[in-house]
């Protein structure tokens, strides 16, 4: 009994790093499940969501709909990613805005580390591998280099934000944050999220219905994207496992720049558009204190936590 509530802790605690990581542009939730060991199943385990496992239900046989979706699994992690949104969602939002070297340093040091060890997890470099892996840089860079689109949030518009940001959410590399941001949809998503939570805790039920049904179509377009897309990464990742994982190191080696601890941002004036851009920059150029120090210490212990992760995983696996 013992051990089964220590596994479930943990696959909680996974979830909630998640859940954390999908907060944060340039972050992706999916590198951190990818890192944690429970990237495949969770991918199995989404797409077991299909005709054949809905009729158990409809028939009347919930236990073996339960066993046959890996229910307990899916729970446990969706329940520390929803928890970690809900509860960080206003700490990760105050430390992107008042502590951003700090933050960001944390997850270069973590990405980075991750892309070590997960370089192991390609057992035959080849040709092709390494061309999957510099189109994943490619690919990772150029979305990075798009601007934030700032146009008025439809539901619709909404609806495919959520499609869209699920599916970025499971890949390795592409961060789900940073596409809504592009999107234009970032800083309104937050928004709900925050009022969702301010209205039970406030008691202001008259903006119940209209923030509701915002996060009620978003999170319509994310189960549909979820599910649509996990599919096709099974069949990857059964298929062609080492070509997978090489495009989804590239994707994390192309989203680098975007989480550097040093930022420049710049507004453009196009007529009467403004474009904002922002470009990696070395800490001696940065405007204000670059805090070297704490950039660094904060690099390690995020290196240091995807390494010791990684030990746990072996230790767990050769035991």
């Amino acid at each position: 009994m013992g051990t089964k509530k220590s596994k479930n802790t943990v696959l909680f605690l996974k979830g909630m790093a998640m859940g954390m990581a999908d907060l944060v542009p340039g972050v992706s939730g999916g590198t951190i499940a990818l890192i944690t060991g429970i990237y495949e199943e969770l991918i199995q385990s989404i797409a077991k969501f299909n005709v054949e496992n809905l009729k158990l239900l409809l028939n009347n046989n919930p236990k073996q709909f339960w066993i046959s979706i890996n229910g307990k699994f899916l729970v446990t992690v969706f329940s520390g990613i929803l928890s970690s949104i809900i509860f960080l969602s206003f700490f990760i939002k105050w430390l992107i805005e008042n502590q951003p070297i700090a933050i960001w340093s944390f997850f270069f040091g973590l990405l980075t580390a991750s892309i070590f060890i997960l370089k192991k997890e390609v057992l035959h470099w080849n040709t092709n591998r390494f061309l999957l892996l510099f189109a994943g840089i490619i690919l990772a860079f150029s979305l990075t280099q798009i601007s934030p689109n700032t146009q008025e949030i439809s539901l619709f518009y909404l609806f495919i934000c959520g499609m869209i940001g699920i599916i970025a959410m499971i890949l390795p590399g592409i961060s789900g944050a940073y596409l809504l941001l592009i999107l234009g949809a970032y800083t309104t998503l937050l928004t709900i999220l925050q009022d969702a939570i301010r209205i039970w805790s406030n008691f202001q039920f008259d903006a119940f219905i209209t923030t509701y049904t915002k996060l009620l179509v978003f999170c319509m377009g994310a189960i549909i994207g979820l599910r649509s897309f996990a599919s096709v990464l099974k069949w990857m990742l059964a298929k062609h496992s080492d070509k997978t994982m090489a495009l989804l190191i590239g994707l994390m080696i192309g989203a680098l720049h975007k989480i550097w601890p040093w930022q420049q941002t710049e507004i453009i004036i196009l007529g009467e558009k403004t474009k904002t851009l922002t470009q990696a920059i070395m800490p001696q150029n940065y405007g204000g204190d670059p805090q070297i120090f704490i950039a660094i210490l904060l690099f390690i212990v995020g290196g240091f936590s995807i390494l010791m992760l990684e030990r746990n995983k072996n230790r767990k696996i050769n035991s």
